[in-house]
């Protein structure tokens, strides 16, 4: 099994318990995993060695070629920005601290951390940087530490007020006795967003959509202009060289909104911030899925009636199990594209280039739409804005021992957090509030071209933290939230009803989570 049981459940509890909304039979109270066993070194465990942290004349803690071993899950152009800024906090803190990066892919971070620190501590990182919505269901294996401690030990200027409460405050798990603690220490927040192209919108006479009421309308008024023979378009000059103006021919079949459904990140826009938006829970108190609402069926009956119209209406939704779709964007066979916003450094360089749209390149060709609004259908409900987004933060292995690695640790966790000029560059936005007043990241080129526009941070939300994180939304796995957004595409499933899918997956995820014994 792919994780550590985390809940001891019989049939007759099973039975007993309260049903969930659309008849399932609900689980009981979550169980605190009295199953595994204490991390060492944790709060409850009182160290009998002397301390081996000194401080100066001045009150700061002395390092001395301290070396932190460190995971990151930053992969690609965002994990080459992050290195670069690595290399710079080991010139700064050079014979003093020196960070060894090392890169997991998110996609099997989850068990070699585990695995790692379980049942191979000796080559355990001091230090990694994960995503703080999985956080709970890692540990619930015990293997991170709370920071408190580690915090007080560096002498780092470190305030709960100073960071984006909304995303914060989800960094604080309870321990075994009930008491809260800090697991993770602030990064950034981030989520997909829709790329559009805004030169070829504007040309046919429509504006860039900012709720789903114009997106759609804009989607099918363009694909009504391609079956007519009116739709025109601009291929950059990588394939149009003179970057002309075309016109398509009568009966173009145009699908302008492209997904893909085999991205995780796509899947956290279109599957998971879609019903949200529209008013769904994610999760209940007990961190059991929630998501079987009505709310959430009409809004995948929606999507399908896109692909797979019955009203006479041409289909604007094209999906993909590839992730390909940036030559078709550049081509303007598609228009609006989900991407990750650690992408758009790259996609602007390309547009600016000699093979982009000429002298007006990125800005001028394409527009970066955030998330909030856009797939709710009444865009005055409170839920209306919320974008469903991932954070990054920094925690503790549970192998840490020595005071000056824990403190070592916080300062360099500290210092990440506070490059956020450069980290932006990334696609993520700070956790800092200082930061939105900071006049070297406001009048930075990349956030005044990019940054702005990747949403505001008080309107994101991690979902809902539970350690059954995995069971819930189903990301990595072919059931769950996210596989009812497959199968509203699918054309093998077109003959079940939405509320039958959704019903469905619901029950295997509580079924999955009820397994663990």
């Amino acid at each position: 099994m792919k994780k550590m049981p985390l809940l001891l459940l019989s049939g007759a509890a099973l039975a007993l318990a309260a049903c969930q909304p659309g008849g399932v039979p609900g689980l009981g109270s979550s169980s605190s995993h009295e199953n595994h066993s204490e991390a060492p070194g944790s709060s409850s465990e009182e160290s009998e060695s002397e301390s081996d942290l000194t401080y100066d004349d001045e009150g700061n803690p002395v390092f001395e070629n301290v070396e932190l071993d460190f995971w990151s899950i930053s992969i690609g152009s965002d994990g080459l920005i992050q290195q670069g800024i690595v290399d710079k906090f080991n010139e700064e803190y050079a014979g003093k601290i020196h960070v060894n990066r090392a890169e997991r892919r998110h996609d099997e971070f989850s068990s070699a951390i585990v695995n790692t620190v379980i049942n191979d501590p000796d080559e355990a990182p001091d230090i990694v940087q994960g995503h703080g919505e999985r956080l709970r269901e890692l540990q619930s294996q015990g293997i991170y530490l709370p920071l408190e401690e580690a915090i007080e030990l560096s002498r780092i200027d470190f305030s709960r007020e100073d960071f984006y409460a909304n995303i914060l405050d989800d960094l604080y798990l309870q321990d075994e006795g009930g008491n809260e603690h800090l697991y993770g220490f602030p990064l950034d927040v981030h989520s997909n967003v829709i790329i559009a192209r805004k030169d070829i919108i504007e040309k046919n006479g429509f504006e860039v959509p900012t709720n789903f009421e114009e997106f759609i309308a804009v989607c099918q008024g363009l694909a009504d202009l391609a079956y007519e023979g009116e739709y025109q378009y601009r291929p950059t000059a990588q394939t149009n060289p003179d970057l002309e103006w075309l016109t398509a021919p009568s009966g173009t079949a145009l699908f302008p909104w492209f997904m893909s459904i085999e991205a995780l990140d796509d899947a956290l826009s279109y599957a998971i911030t879609g019903p949200v938006q529209n008013g769904t829970k994610m999760v209940d108190e007990r961190g059991l899925p929630a998501w079987n609402t009505q709310e959430t069926i009409d809004y995948f009956e929606q999507l399908r009636t896109y692909m797979y119209p019955t009203d006479g209406k041409r289909p604007i939704i094209k999906t993909s199990a590839s992730y390909d779709f940036i030559s078709d964007f550049y081509k303007g066979n598609y228009i609006f594209c989900s991407t990750g916003p650690w992408n758009l450094q790259g996609y602007k360089t390309i547009f600016d280039s000699a093979i982009g749209l000429g002298d007006g390149g990125f800005d001028e060709g394409v527009a970066i739409i955030p998330l909030s609004n856009l797939f709710a259908m009444d865009e005055t409900s409170p839920t209306a804005s919320t974008i469903v987004g991932t954070s990054h933060a920094f925690s503790m292995t549970r192998t840490v021992e020595s005071d000056v690695t824990k403190a070592a640790c916080m300062v360099f966790a500290d210092y990440m957090s506070r490059q956020y000029v450069d980290w932006i560059k990334g696609g993520h936005l700070p956790m800092r509030k200082a930061a939105m007043e900071d006049e070297a990241l406001l009048s930075d080129s990349f956030y005044l071209e990019v940054g702005q526009y990747l949403g505001k941070q008080e309107n994101f939300t991690l979902g809902g933290i539970t350690e059954y994180y995995s069971e819930v939304y189903g990301l990595e796995m072919n059931q769950g939230l996210n596989e009812v957004w497959h199968q509203t595409f699918n054309t093998q499933t077109q003959g079940k009803s939405i509320a039958d899918i959704v019903d469905e997956q619901y029950r295997n995820s509580i079924s999955i989570i009820a397994s663990y014994q």
